[in-house]
């Protein structure tokens, strides 16, 4: 909350102090995410009120201010809401895939296979900013605005990290499970786990919410207002980010590998 809150409300007032005139913050598509499917859904959905998560909740809070600043002390703002970003240098995304094929928790697909989410290149996603930023003048669209920004491209997220898995030499599942049914699975266990001193499950409910539920967006309003389109497909951002894939699967494999080693303390003479 210090950080995406009050972080956030530092640097609008230092910018405004400073004569900023124009200010872009990045939110999340998560602040309308409300544990219902959303299919195409655009920026008239309302702010979630179901909390489950901090991140969420200190997106909203933030962007809410940011947009409730447009215009004071001379400076213009919006908001970017991306989805998962993505590409070379990503450290988040596929890590936490490759986190999971590694320690073999990826047994099978949670979800009908037509279940989909849309995702955000990163070169894509800077395009959008950077569209945002420009048509952030008086009487420009953008001022107090905020956008959905990704690939315009909404597919399922398995069948999103297959080819990057199996380009990685890995074999990747193809029997799936009702997703229904995990989401249930994972809600006892979690009980469990806070009521009874459990492990942790394997998977947040909140995260299989988020894979066997439909959760994508329109970017109609960014290319209505901004002149957004994505500049590369996900078919061509794939072939270009895969080696990078590749080389931190292996260095993430390698470092699996690697036997732990502790640092044992010497222990005193005695008598």
């Amino acid at each position: 909350f210090a950080v995406n809150v009050t972080g956030t409300r530092n640097l609008v007032h230092a910018a405004q102090k400073a004569g900023v005139q124009r200010f872009v913050y990045t939110a999340s598509n998560s602040v309308v995410m409300g544990g219902q499917s959303i299919s195409g859904g655009d920026e008239t959905l309302p702010y979630t009120d179901r909390f489950n998560d901090l991140y969420t909740e200190t997106k909203v809070v933030a962007e809410k201010f940011v947009l409730s600043e447009n215009g004071v002390s001379g400076m213009l703002t919006c908001s970017i809401r991306p989805s998962g970003i993505w590409g070379r240098g990503d450290q988040t995304m596929f890590r936490k895939v490759f986190e999971s094929v590694l320690a073999g928790h990826v047994k099978v697909l949670v979800g009908n296979k037509d279940i989909k989410l849309d995702n955000s290149y990163v070169h894509n996603l800077v395009h959008g900013f950077i569209l945002a930023a420009e048509h952030l003048v008086d009487g420009g669209t953008a001022p107090g605005q905020a956008y959905f920004i990704n690939d315009g491209e909404p597919i399922n997220m398995f069948e999103f990290a297959r080819p990057v898995v199996e380009a990685c030499g890995e074999p990747f599942p193809t029997f799936r499970v009702p997703g229904r049914l995990v989401w249930f699975a994972m809600k006892i266990w979690q009980f469990l786990h806070f009521r009874f001193g459990l492990p942790k499950p394997l998977l947040e409910p909140l995260a299989v919410e988020r894979i066997y539920l439909d959760n994508y967006f329109s970017i109609a309003k960014a290319e209505r207002d901004l002149g957004y389109r994505p500049k590369y497909t996900t078919t061509e951002a794939l072939e270009h980010c895969l080696p990078y894939y590749v080389e931190l699967f292996d260095r993430m494999k390698a470092e699996a590998a690697q036997p732990a080693v502790q640092a044992a303390a010497p222990v005193p003479p005695t008598g």
